[in-house]
């Protein structure tokens, strides 16, 4: 009905850093196996586009360029536990948990990622990564921090944030995902900007 972004129509894009500390057990995902510093964004919103201070899913999608290619993430605010974890909880402030809520699926198995915010300075937000095989607990495997204050000159530019399609190296992903995710983000890049912006390399 609004004939543009169907969900997380306006929000805030962010400068960003992904540390990853290496895996002692290995996901056998370059992303989180190997230690090492990831350059790209952040794009903070609200899910339906409500208002403060109505409660609303919070929504963070992370881009990174890649050697291999682009990499699209998308969390959203979910409980954390075992089966919490798979199902979208609206909240008052972007300051909880957040998850990819669908797993992807990788040689050891379905995995799930979930962000945790932690104090946070007047020039960076940071949030604690962590993995999870499906249900199991939760493993630390890095942190992401992300400027406060928006890119220039525009905050929201437009990008296409595809999860579906820009996955992890040695992440697919699993049929029955790809049938409930594929025609939102298809119906989604109808209605939306071409992506022409593209995040600062090695900053």
């Amino acid at each position: 009905m609004r004939r543009g972004k169907p969900l997380h129509p306006r929000g805030t894009v962010h400068e960003a850093v992904l540390t990853v500390w290496g895996a002692e057990r290995p996901w056998q995902v370059p992303l989180l196996d190997e230690a090492g510093e990831h350059h790209g964004v952040v794009r903070v919103s609200r899910a339906a586009g409500l208002p403060p201070p109505l409660p609303d899913v919070r929504g963070l999608a992370l881009r990174l360029e890649e050697p291999t290619g682009r990499v699209d993430l998308l969390l959203s605010t979910t409980g954390v536990g075992p089966l919490t974890r798979f199902v979208l909880l609206p909240r008052l402030t972007e300051r909880r948990p957040m998850t990819t809520l669908l797993p992807v699926r990788t040689p050891t198995g379905p995995l799930l990622l979930r962000l945790t915010p932690v104090a946070s300075g007047a020039a960076a937000r940071t949030w604690l990564l962590a993995a999870a095989r499906g249900s199991g607990p939760w493993e630390p495997v890095g942190r992401l921090v992300a400027t406060t204050r928006p890119v220039r000159p525009d905050p929201d530019p437009p990008l296409r944030f595809d999860p579906v399609r820009h996955l992890p190296a040695g992440v697919s992903q699993y049929p029955w995902v790809r049938l409930a995710r594929d025609p939102s983000y298809v119906r989604s890049r109808q209605w939306s900007p071409p992506s022409r912006w593209r995040p600062r390399q090695g900053a």
